[in-house]
C-alpha cells in the first residue's frame, strides 16, 4: 500500500484528522490535505466510479525544467544565422561543405561565447524537431476481397555459391487476402528478372492476381511530370496475363505493407541458418521449400485460418494462359573468332556464320542464338563475369578439320568436360593431331550423340578389355545402341516363325548338352511339340 491508499484509508476508513494523518504517514500536512481534496472531488463529479479512480491513479509530480543559462540569445542567433547559411548552401550545390554541428561550436567559442558542445546540439536538435514537426500519421486497416491484389518487391541476399561470396536480388510476391508467400532468386534487378519472376509465380500458383500492386521501381514504373507511366515491360505482362497494377505513392510503403514486411520475413527464414549453397539451383530450391513451409504453417493466432484464406485467393484468380515468353531481344554480329559479344562477354556460334548479324535472345540464366532464317544456331548457359569467353568446340569442328594442329591448345577443348579431355589426351592426341577425335565429335553432332553418351560407348568398350580406343570403335558401340531387339506379339507368329523358333531352341539345346558332356539338349533327345 503507498502513501496515498494510506491517506486515504486512514481518512476514509479511521475517520482520523489531517494532523494526526500527516503525523503517522510521515508526510506534509498539505499533502495529506491535497489527496483528501482530490479524492472528495473525484467522488462528488462521478460517484460510481470515482473512489477507484482515485485509488487507481498514481501521485504524479512536477518535473524540473532546467534552462540552460549560457545559451543566450546573441548565442541562439549566431547558431540560426549558421544553420540558414547551410540551407542556402544545399540549394546551390555545396551540400559537402556546410558547417557541421562540432564547425558551428568552434565558430562560437572563436567569437568568445562560452558554451558547451552538448548545448549547441541540443538547440539544433530542437530546432530541427520544430520544422519537421507534423501530426502523427493513422493507418485504417483494410480489408482485401480473395484473389484481387497482390504485392511484389525486391530484397537483397548475400550468399555463398561455391564457397565464394555472391549478391542475389530476391522477387517476392505476396497475397494481400491469405500472407501467402512466394520468392526467387535473380543475379540482377533487372528487366528478365522483372519478367521471369513474374512467369515464375503465375506458374506456381497456376493463376493471375487481378491487380498486382507496385512502388517506384524503374522497371515498372517511368517517372514523368505528368505522372506516372508503366513501363513496356509491364504493359507487355498485363496484356499477355490480363491482370492490372497500381503504384503506390513515393516513401508509403505503407501501401504494401504485406510485401514489405515479407522480404525481412522470408529472407530471414531462408537465409539465416543457411548461406552456403553448390549453385543458384540448389539455393532456389532451398528457397521454394521454405516458402512452401510458410504457406502450409497453421496454429497460431496469425496463420489459424491461413490455409483456407490462401485456397479462397488461388481459387478467385484469373485464368492462366500459359509461361510468358521472358527475354530481351539482340542483335550481335560475329567477328573472326566466331564469337557474339553479350553484356561484355563472349559466345561461341557455328563457324560458318563469321561475319554474319545473328538473333540472340537473352534470358536471365541462358542465351540462344538463331540465325537470319530464325533457326537455332546455339545455346550457352549465361555468363556474368566481364569479359568472359564461352566456347563449344562442336561450333569449331570444320576449322579444326583444316587446322588440326590448333586443337590441342585450344580455350574450346580446355572447355570441354573433365572426362572428354583425358579420352583425348590419352587416345587421340599423339594420332594425326587429334584428327580422329575431330571426326568422332562430328558423327556424334550428326546423330544427336551427346557427351555421356560418347562416355558410356568407352566405358563398355574399356570393360571388353580393350586397352586402346578408336574412333571405330565407339562408332560400333553407338551403332548398335540404335538397333534394339525385335519383339513379336503372338498373334504375329506365324507357323513358319514357330517353326523356326522352336528349331532354334533344339540346337541350343544340343549345343548346352555337349559343353555338359552328354548326348543332347532334351531329355530322351525328343523335340518339344508344336503347341
Amino acid at each position: 500500500m503507498d502513501k496515498k491508499e494510506q491517506i486515504l484509508h486512514y481518512h476514509r476508513i479511521d475517520g482520523m484528522s489531517q494532523r494526526e494523518i500527516a503525523r503517522r504517514v510521515g508526510v506534509c500536512r498539505k499533502t495529506v490535505k491535497r489527496y483528501i481534496t482530490e479524492y472528495e472531488a473525484q467522488v462528488q463529479s462521478d460517484p460510481e466510479d470515482g473512489a477507484n479512480m482515485c485509488l487507481a491513479s498514481k501521485p504524479k509530480y512536477p518535473s524540473r525544467k532546467v534552462e540552460c543559462t549560457r545559451m543566450t540569445d546573441a548565442v541562439r542567433a549566431e547558431i540560426d544565422y549558421w544553420l540558414e547559411e547551410n540551407a542556402k548552401r544545399r540549394l546551390t550545390g555545396m551540400r559537402k561543405q556546410c558547417l557541421k554541428r562540432q564547425d558551428i561550436h568552434l565558430a562560437l567559442i572563436e567569437k568568445g561565447f562560452s558554451i558547451s558542445y552538448s548545448s549547441v546540439c541540443k538547440y539544433i536538435q530542437k530546432r530541427k524537431e520544430e520544422k519537421t514537426k507534423k501530426p502523427k500519421d493513422v493507418f485504417i486497416k483494410q480489408y482485401y476481397e480473395p484473389g484481387q491484389e497482390c504485392e511484389f518487391d525486391w530484397g537483397e541476399v548475400k550468399l555463398r555459391i561455391g564457397g565464394k561470396p555472391v549478391t542475389f536480388t530476391m522477387a517476392v510476391f505476396a497475397l494481400c487476402h491469405s500472407e501467402g508467400r512466394w520468392a526467387y532468386l535473380f543475379r540482377h534487378q533487372d528487366n528478365l528478372a522483372f519478367m521471369e519472376s513474374h512467369r515464375n509465380f503465375f506458374h506456381d500458383v497456376h493463376g493471375v492476381p487481378h491487380t498486382m500492386v507496385y512502388d517506384n521501381m524503374k522497371v515498372a514504373v517511368i517517372l514523368k511530370p505528368d505522372g506516372k507511366k508503366p513501363t513496356e515491360t509491364l504493359l507487355r505482362m498485363c496484356a499477355f496475363y490480363g491482370f492490372g497494377y497500381r503504384f503506390c505513392n513515393a516513401r508509403a510503403g505503407w501501401e504494401k505493407g504485406h510485401v514489405e514486411r515479407s522480404v525481412d520475413f522470408v529472407r530471414g527464414r531462408a537465409f539465416t541458418r543457411r548461406v552456403d549453397f553448390n549453385s543458384i539451383e540448389d539455393a532456389q530450391q532451398w528457397l521454394s521449400h521454405i516458402c512452401d513451409i510458410l504457406n502450409r504453417e497453421s496454429g497460431s493466432i496469425a496463420t489459424g485460418g491461413k490455409r483456407e484464406a490462401l485456397r479462397r485467393d488461388l481459387d478467385s484468380m484469373l485464368r492462366f494462359p500459359g509461361d510468358f515468353g521472358c527475354f530481351d531481344l539482340l542483335q550481335c554480329a560475329v567477328d573472326k573468332q566466331s564469337t557474339i559479344s553479350v553484356k561484355n562477354s563472349h559466345y561461341s556460334v557455328p563457324d560458318h556464320l563469321v561475319g554474319q548479324t545473328v538473333i540472340v535472345q537473352l534470358y536471365s540464366e541462358k542465351i540462344r542464338v538463331y540465325d537470319s532464317a530464325h533457326k537455332k544456331m546455339a545455346e550457352h548457359e549465361r555468363s556474368y563475369s566481364t569479359g568472359s569467353w564461352t566456347f563449344d568446340i562442336n561450333h569449331y569442328i570444320n576449322t579444326l578439320m583444316k587446322k588440326p594442329g590448333a586443337l590441342k591448345g585450344s580455350v574450346a577443348l580446355r572447355q570441354m568436360p573433365e572426362k572428354m579431355r583425358e579420352l583425348f589426351r590419352v587416345h587421340f592426341a599423339d594420332k594425326d593431331n587429334g584428327k580422329d577425335f575431330l571426326h568422332l565429335l562430328k558423327y556424334c553432332r550428326e546423330n544427336k550423340y551427346d557427351y555421356k553418351d560418347i562416355l558410356d560407348a568407352v566405358r563398355k568398350i574399356r570393360m571388353r578389355g580393350a586397352r586402346h580406343i578408336t574412333f571405330d570403335q565407339i562408332k560400333v558401340v553407338l551403332e548398335t545402341r540404335k538397333d534394339s531387339p525385335l519383339e513379336f506379339e503372338e498373334n504375329q507368329k506365324t507357323d513358319a516363325f514357330i517353326e523356326i523358333e522352336l528349331g532354334s531352341e533344339d540346337v541350343l539345346a544340343q549345343l548346352d548338352g555337349i559343353m555338359q558332356g552328354t548326348a543332347g539338349g532334351y531329355k530322351n533327345n525328343e523335340r518339344r511339340k508344336r503347341p
